[in-house]
């Protein structure tokens, strides 16, 4: 049990060193990427797509605690056979998401492929970083759905846990590309501040479910 609760808050602290803001969008492109003559755009490139992999990897480790103490705390309290089902489809379906839905996406392996392909490999890039915060949000959004019937279940909580999914982070690519193509690239400029962006604005929803259920588990 302690050895759960610890992982958990392993996982939680490690968000001081992975959920942090890049630099200013506008700071990189209008002088960072000019002065430097397109280097540091290699560098925001491997900053971004790091920053999403140790993301993954982070909220990895925080479901998998907190499947482990669901099972213990359910054990130590005799309540495993009344959520034995519904924490086994739980474990699926995180493992279903992670190796099939959310993988990482690995700034070296893709900087290589780009570097093959002319390129081209960075379409790809693209519409991997364009739908990963819409897949983490739903997979957080159903998680804590899934996770708060089990708790209520064992008596943990008497309320459900609340993770408010943004919609706008649902973007379709096809469309985007064509915008930024029948622009001139102008459009590019906004999608690529959409995607700067995308989780210094979902950070603060996922912590604030983070510290729910650790306030839950330290109770």
């Amino acid at each position: 049990m302690i050895q759960a609760v610890q992982k958990i808050e392993r996982s939680i602290k490690a968000r001081r060193d992975v959920d942090v803001p890049l630099t200013n969008w506008w700071l990189c492109t209008l002088l960072l990427n000019p002065i430097t003559m397109g280097i540091y755009a290699i560098v925001l490139f491997f900053k971004r797509t790091g920053r999403v992999d140790k993301f993954i990897l982070r909220k990895k480790d925080y479901y998998t605690g907190i499947l482990d103490y669901t099972e213990k705390y359910s054990q130590e309290k005799h309540s495993y056979d009344k959520i034995r089902n519904e924490l086994n489809d739980l474990k699926e379906f995180v493992n279903n998401n992670f190796r099939q839905n959310i993988k990482e996406i690995k700034a070296g392996i893709s900087f290589l492929l780009m570097v093959i392909t002319a390129g081209i490999w960075g379409f790809v890039w693209m519409y991997k970083m364009n739908n990963i915060w819409d897949k983490l949000q739903k997979l957080e959004q159903d998680f804590d759905d899934k996770l708060s019937q089990i708790w209520i279940k064992m008596g943990l909580i008497k309320y459900p846990l609340g993770f408010n999914l943004d919609p706008s982070k649902k973007r379709n690519y096809a469309l985007y590309l064509i915008l930024t193509i029948v622009t001139g690239g102008i459009w590019g400029f906004v999608w690529d501040y959409k995607i700067h962006t995308d989780p210094d604005n979902l950070y603060a929803e996922f912590h604030s479910v983070e510290d729910a259920v650790l306030q839950t588990i330290r109770k």
